[in-house]
């Protein structure tokens, strides 16, 4: 790590060779077009800004405007061995933005932006991965749907494929989008094109409505790993319930986390409430949610920022049903918590409803903690030097490992004069998401080495707990330690059969 807190991406493979960008731009820019090939360095500026210090740099933008220029593209790289880095919408702010792992060629897949299909029978979609969670949502309102896209707390134009494909989650029991992704078109760097699910047969009645056609899965080689180009995908939507509420609940310090916990896994058990509906957050978490720190008129006492909060949301299509859910989760948890608050959904088909699909962006907002002023404009955090970094690790659904989480959070905070927010998503039976950010102002001379030093620090610690991540940042990929056994061998060697120039997105994978 440098001495101004950025992270040294690995280097890009020695077959790499600067001399081939030249001729491959001008044959993209044949293929594509003029005007759609940018070595602009004003473009290339504003697609290197990120969250947090990054050295890997963008080379040029193309921006093709269909899938088959896109595969084209695709060969191209592949053929001139040039690196190549896709990207959907870029608004993966605390994970990487728009930066490439190395030094690549941008691929902009943002003019990809159609709904290729919607089943109003069935709930699925067919989505290219410029399209995002607003434009989804809205043609969904538009027909009267009674089906929705799992709400999350990222901007509303981030692109629901790449989320999906990144295994990013929304709430409610559809909330695992990975899992409800499939028949994926896929580009590869070879030239060739494929279709994962039924959609590969000439009869293609299934593609919609079933996920799993006989013979190997394969669509887990295209997360979190760019081995080829997702074009589309197809995604089942979560049926629209009519009747909902959310109920928050005071628990006090994390030291109450574990009886509390105790208690919500019946609930889970019991079918009472799905997991994707249940939520953690501490009070660094909370009070960032509703504004900066500049802004408040007072410093919360120190121990605001360190009291826990759940929120989970509960839906019916029958009001009795919805009443009796309240009942018993209100009866089981009141005896751990400190008090709670329920809020009303509002109206049945009301538009502006996280359990019916709205995403309002409201969490960005925290990404400007330690900023002095929120813009005026729409935020962007890339653009606005906000410094925000993601931890995202794995925490068994256990109270005591939940606090163990918080107290290894609030002791980096505490070591590194940080702010530090943290919260957990039920995302099974078993298993918690844990959501760790860091917050902190890029205009601050210091301020990057320091949160730097101590994101290492906590993804260390996280890992000597066993807390392995599920989503990879930059700077946690590029100082991974390496697998044990013969993973990366294995995966090394599928990856050389899909991608044999070894362009697209390297660095992506740890140990590749």
């Amino acid at each position: 790590m440098a001495t101004d807190g950025s992270v040294s991406p690995p280097q890009s493979p020695a077959r790499w060779q600067p001399d081939a960008l030249a001729p491959f731009l001008a044959a993209c820019a044949a293929a594509i077009g003029d005007g759609q090939v940018s070595v602009s360095p004003a473009d290339l500026a504003d697609w290197s800004l990120c969250t947090f210090p990054w050295d890997a740099r963008p080379l040029a933008v193309l921006s093709p405007g269909s899938a088959e220029e896109t595969v084209e593209c695709l060969r191209l790289a592949g053929l001139h061995g040039c690196p190549l880095h896709p990207v959907s919408r870029g608004r993966s702010w605390g994970l990487g933005s728009r930066s490439p792992p190395r030094d690549a060629v941008m691929l902009d897949l943002s003019r990809l932006n159609r709904i290729l299909d919607i089943d109003p029978v069935y709930g699925t979609v067919r989505v290219e991965p410029g399209v995002t969670f607003a434009q989804l949502q809205d043609e969904l309102t538009a027909r009267g749907s009674t089906f929705h896209v799992p709400s999350f707390g990222g901007p509303p134009g981030a692109s629901v494929l790449a989320n999906a494909l990144d295994r990013g989650e929304g709430s409610g029991t559809f909330g695992d989008r990975f899992g409800q992704l499939w028949d994926l078109d896929i580009g590869l760097t070879t030239g060739e094109r494929l279709r994962t699910g039924y959609g590969r047969f000439e009869n293609a009645r299934l593609a919609p409505v079933h996920a799993r056609p006989v013979g190997p899965l394969i669509e887990g080689l295209f997360s979190q790993a760019s081995f080829g180009c997702v074009l589309s995908g197809c995604l089942g939507l979560a049926p629209t319930a009519l009747h909902g509420c959310y109920i928050a609940f005071e628990i006090g310090l994390s030291d109450k986390l574990p009886a509390f916990v105790e208690a919500f896994k019946n609930l889970i058990r019991d079918r009472v409430v799905d997991y994707h509906d249940a939520f953690f957050w501490d009070g660094a978490k909370r009070i960032a949610s509703d504004g900066i720190a500049a802004d408040l008129p007072e410093p919360p006492p120190p121990q605001a920022f360190e009291e826990w909060l759940a929120t989970i949301s509960i839906s019916a299509n029958h009001a009795m049903i919805l009443d009796c859910k309240k009942a018993i989760v209100i009866q089981t948890l009141l005896p751990f918590c400190d008090s709670f608050t329920i809020d009303e959904d509002g109206e049945p088909g009301s538009r502006n409803s996280g359990l019916r699909g709205f995403s309002d962006g409201g969490n960005v907002t925290s990404c400007y903690w330690a900023k002095q002023s929120l813009p005026d404009g729409p935020l962007n955090p890339d653009r606005d030097r906000c410094g925000f970094l993601w931890l995202c690790p794995v925490i068994p659904l256990e109270g005591a490992a939940l606090a163990r989480m918080a107290e290894l959070t609030q002791a980096t905070a505490k070591q590194f004069e940080i702010f530090i927010m943290a919260g957990a998503e039920a995302a099974t039976e078993r298993a918690c998401h844990g959501y760790v950010s860091f917050a902190w102002d890029r205009d601050t001379a210091g301020a990057d080495a320091k949160a730097m030093a101590a994101h290492a620090a906590l993804m260390e610690a996280f890992t000597s707990e066993g807390f392995h991540p599920y989503r990879p940042t930059l700077p946690a990929t590029a100082a991974a330690a390496p697998s044990q056994g013969d993973w990366a061998a294995v995966v090394r060697r599928l990856r050389n059969a899909l991608d044999p120039a070894g362009v697209l997105a390297a660095g992506r994978v740890a140990d590749l």
